[in-house]
């Protein structure tokens, strides 16, 4: 156990970066070829089932509507002759004679000629009444025929498909037999014997690889098997589909019998009675998995040579570079801080070298020169107050779409997403200083004023009166948003709606007057007293912990920060009359 845990701290301290993952890299290959070799050999007979249920069955039902695709067809046929008002009366008659029956071979050779379907081997029509001898092409005495399929026209087995053999080479033929009424419909006066090729009917249709798949079978709704391949273990799928099930309805599901050589599965819709059962070998799925696992193992071996092979290379390369980068910062904590730029690509190792370089470049610089000092200690607390505006903001807007979300309004909400985007785009994208020009944040206001809007309704309505000679000037962001935000919340508070915010820009000789005034419920006269006391401050610290005006507070003190005597702030406000913010900024 000390070996090991020795072993672990060698390599979580005293080894390099890259050996570290590299070596990582290697173990967890390691593991997944374990794994996987594990998990597949132990699981095969649940990926095989997985497989099989999720590929073959609907493949098995794509087969049996293509077989009812295909009877249809003939099904149409023999309805078209049925209903044949001609070849009705003739064998209506008596004693039809020749020219009857000529009469009869061409409504049939024009019916034919309309929808001659694929896989027909034989059409003949058995006239009940007149001449037994009578015959033409497609006429035929009943009494000289001697094939099986007469059984079935004597058990009256009208408009159900049937295998049979016919002829001297004791043909398998698939065939149906359809009654002709006569003209008054009392009384069956001839018999349509259609017989068709059953490979063409259940021919084998292409499997999810794009070959043919010939492990399919064909068996009626008694569980007899009809046509097709024979495989182990169909006399125990037959028995059971027999014993479980008496007859099969169309749209009966029939369960998957599990043999012990493979799985038998039959599809749940019926063509003309047929049900189509697909057999899937389990030794093909395990070789297949054996397979797939022999070519995973490889590939990961192969990849792990790679890994290596690169990672060897890589390593050379980056120990090689790194080297370089801390020397110099062993010269850097030695107090050398004339270091030469080295040239080192431009990857993370090479950006790191040259960002360091530069950054002891200038801390040379500003050791050099004390005033730099003061200002890089103004600037910083001018960022500390900036990120506190953020924050605040949103939290504010996040509470507004909030809001539009439980009313459902999705599309003023899409809106809202989109100006809030905006806001916090223009929050974030602009450098240290935070300067931007006044049309950047008269927009973001514009932003911010909507998504409130929205919030509050008619609660409140928005002016603005603006010198479009001032939109070039400059000044702080998020100046403008605190105030309004003051007038919404506290100025309105308890104000159903009538209430209005006027922003008025101006344009002096050297200054911009900048006003926001409302015409809510202004402020006590003891709470103004108070702000007032905290405006005349000159180190924020002492009222940083003021929830209730931080966001004024904030303004001013960043106002007064960066423009210094040039910048003025005038709050007037009375108990009832609204309140009035005077701004007065250099125009610069």
């Amino acid at each position: 156990m000390k070996a090991i845990t020795k072993l672990w701290k060698y390599y979580l301290y005293d080894t390099k970066l890259v050996h570290k993952f590299l070596s990582l890299l290697v173990v967890l290959l390691l593991i997944e070829i374990i794994v996987s070799n594990f998990y597949i050999r132990n699981n095969a007979a649940k990926l095989l089932t997985k497989e099989v249920r999720t590929t073959s069955k609907q493949f098995v039902e794509q087969y049996v509507d293509n077989i009812e695709y295909k009877l249809m067809k003939f099904r149409t046929l023999l309805n078209s002759m049925n209903s044949n008002d001609k070849i009705k009366e003739v064998f209506s008659l008596p004693n039809p004679d020749m020219d009857d029956y000529e009469a009869v071979d061409a409504e049939v050779r024009q019916i034919l000629n309309n929808q001659f379907p694929y896989g027909l081997y034989d059409l003949a029509l058995y006239p009940l009444t007149g001449s037994s001898e009578s015959r033409s092409i497609f006429i035929r005495p009943l009494d000289k025929e001697n094939g099986t399929w007469k059984e079935q026209f004597e058990n009256r087995y009208f408009d159900h498909y049937f295998m049979h053999t016919e002829g001297s080479y004791n043909t398998e033929l698939l065939s149906i037999l359809k009654p002709i009424y006569s003209t008054d419909g009392s009384r069956i006066t001839c018999m349509i014997k259609l017989s068709l090729f059953p490979e063409k009917v259940f021919k084998a249709m292409k499997g999810v690889d794009g070959n043919y798949s010939h492990q399919l079978f064909i068996i009626d709704n008694r569980g007899n098997y009809i046509y097709g391949q024979t495989f182990s273990e169909m006399d125990e799928y037959l028995h059971f589909v027999r014993d479980k099930y008496d007859i099969i309805y169309n749209g009966y599901p029939v369960e998957d019998y599990p043999g012990k050589e493979g799985i038998y599965l039959t599809s749940s819709n019926s063509a003309s009675g047929f049900r189509a059962v697909y057999y899937f070998a389990y030794a093909s799925s395990l070789e297949s998995i054996d397979n797939l696992n022999r070519t995973l193992t490889t590939g990961i071996l192969i990849l792990l040579f790679i890994t290596i092979t690169a990672g060897f290379i890589l390593s050379i390369s980056v120990n090689k570079r790194f080297v370089i980068v801390l020397d110099k910062i062993k010269e850097v904590s030695r107090g050398n801080l004339k270091i030469e730029p080295s040239r080192l690509g431009n990857d993370e190792i090479g950006i790191f070298d040259t960002s360091f370089t530069q950054m002891v470049g200038q801390v040379s610089q500003l050791i050099e020169k004390n005033y730099v000092m003061e200002m890089k200690k103004k600037d910083a607390e001018f960022m500390a107050l900036q990120a506190q505006i953020n924050p605040h903001f949103l939290f504010n807007s996040l509470e507004i779409i909030n809001s539009l979300i439980e009313v459902e309004k999705y599309d003023t909400a899409c809106e809202v997403n989109a100006r809030l985007s905006a806001l916090l785009r223009y929050s974030i994208n602009h450098n240290s200083s935070g300067i931007v020009t006044l049309a950047e944040e008269i927009n973001y206001m514009n932003n911010y004023v909507y998504i409130q809007s929205i919030r509050f309704g008619s609660k409140f309505t928005f002016h603005t009166d603006i010198d479009e000679s001032c939109l070039d000037c400059h000044i702080i962001k998020l100046v403008f948003q605190p105030f309004i935000e003051n007038s919404i919340k506290h100025g309105f508070n308890g104000i159903p709606s009538g209430g209005s915010i006027f922003f008025c820009v101006k344009a002096g000789e050297k200054d911009l007057l900048i006003t926001i005034a409302d015409n809510g419920k202004g402020m006590e006269t003891s709470e103004f007293e108070k702000l007032s006391a905290k405006l005349e401050k000159d180190d924020f610290d002492d009222f940083q912990d003021q929830n209730e005006s931080i966001g004024i507070l904030n303004i001013h003190y960043r106002l007064k920060l960066k423009f210094g005597a040039a910048y003025h702030l005038t709050i007037t406000t009375k108990e009832g009359e609204g309140m009035r913010t005077e701004l007065i900024i250099p125009r610069i």
